[in-house]
């Protein structure tokens, strides 16, 4: 969330959240955390699946998804549209050629990397953030 909220203003200057009057690019911490969020929770789902299915559970409790690594990425998505979050890194101006520069400014969070429930490489955050880039 860190670099997606930090280099908002040099790589998409153009962005505004809807219910924010800001008077420069912007995206608040809370979006930051949600864009990534279900490409995130599939990465972790191997480390504790039943972990990531009762949160799905607990969010959704008639969702109907497979119990499987889709199921809490799936019912964030779903989330995350019915509160009009942004599809996804895209939808608020980053792209392909920017992952690089954000997997940098992840990587150097290792206070909060080192919590992950897996060891993050370099390779693993440009997989999960690629992937950010489009949602649903």
């Amino acid at each position: 969330a860190y670099p997606i909220a930090g280099r908002v203003h040099e790589r998409c200057p153009d962005f505004r959240p809807a219910g924010y009057d800001a008077d420069e690019a912007m995206v608040p911490h809370g979006m930051a955390v949600s864009l990534t969020a279900p490409e995130a929770f599939r990465w972790t789902f191997s480390s504790s699946p039943e972990r990531h299915l009762r949160a799905a559970a607990l969010l959704a409790p008639d969702h109907g998804y497979d119990a499987g690594p889709d199921a809490l990425p799936s019912v964030l998505a779903d989330l995350m549209r019915d509160i009009a979050i942004p599809n996804g890194l895209g939808e608020v101006g980053y792209d392909e050629s920017d992952v690089d520069d954000l997997v940098d400014g992840a990587m150097k969070q290792q206070r909060l990397l080192a919590t992950a429930p897996r060891e993050v490489t370099e390779e693993d955050a440009a997989g999960i953030l690629g992937r950010s880039l489009e949602l649903w």
